[in-house]
């Protein structure tokens, strides 16, 4: 199923029964499916201010966007991202709600409608750092008055990546989303770089460790403590609206 970034990790049960509430939320289970090929597409974004829609998204999806975290920072039970338990959703706020805001309100959606209770711990997981390779790094300084931020376009041969002004820390995070673990920054490099990032998919070419390599960086596997969100309890069905 294709299922379409880390803030610090503050909500939990209590805390999502006190966040602010939309003035008016729709949450359906949905009747997207999957298309001829076997694809579930979702979408879970801000459409316009103060208003959330949710498109075909899995429970895990929400929680990711509600909580800011990744798809490894969550343990749950193996429905969470399931086509039996995926939601239509439609939330309103105030013009002004920040985004910031919108989050908290969609933890307390979550926790009102379908029953979320979690807490957060913190568990020993498999990672990659992020280092230089035995050549040294071979990557650009980024053009004065570049813009941050990273741009993906990918399609069913392959993935790029890139950024006009990029730090290592963001990086490696950008990765982490690549490699399915966290990507912690140890190339010790400061400053910006300019970043450009092509693979395949599914071993049909070049793969996204060696277009690292290519940059005169590597990614090496190790463990390290990583915040974890535990789903304790949850409904598939939410609640009437």
């Amino acid at each position: 199923m294709v299922r379409l970034a880390i803030l610090l990790l503050v909500g939990c049960a209590a805390w999502a029964q006190d966040a602010p509430a939309f003035d008016v939320a729709s949450v359906k289970l949905t009747q997207h499916g999957r298309n001829a090929e076997g694809v579930a597409i979702s979408d879970l974004k801000i459409t316009s201010p103060g208003r959330l829609v949710g498109t075909n998204s899995s429970l895990d999806e929400c929680i990711r966007w509600a909580y800011g975290v990744k798809e490894y920072q969550i343990s749950g039970p193996d429905w969470l991202n399931s086509d039996e338990a995926s939601y239509d959703i439609e939330a309103k706020a105030p013009p002004a709600t920040t985004e910031a805001q919108i989050r908290l309100m969609l933890r307390r959606l979550l926790a009102e409608r379908l029953g979320v209770k979690l807490h957060r711990e913190t568990r020993v997981l498999p990672v990659y750092e992020l280092v230089v390779g035995k050549g040294g790094p071979k990557l650009q300084a980024a053009a004065a008055g570049a813009r941050s931020g990273f741009m993906s376009m990918g399609g069913r041969d392959g993935v790029r990546v890139t950024s006009d002004k990029a730090t290592m820390a963001g990086f490696a995070n950008r990765l982490s989303t690549d490699v399915g673990r966290p990507v912690i920054d140890r190339t010790g490099l400061d400053g910006a770089f300019a970043i450009k990032l092509e693979w395949a998919r599914e071993g049909a070419g070049v793969s996204v460790f060696t277009a690292v390599q290519e940059l005169g960086l590597k990614l090496q596997a190790a463990k390290a403590p990583i915040d974890v969100l535990v789903i304790d309890h949850a409904e598939r069905v939410p609640t009437e609206n």
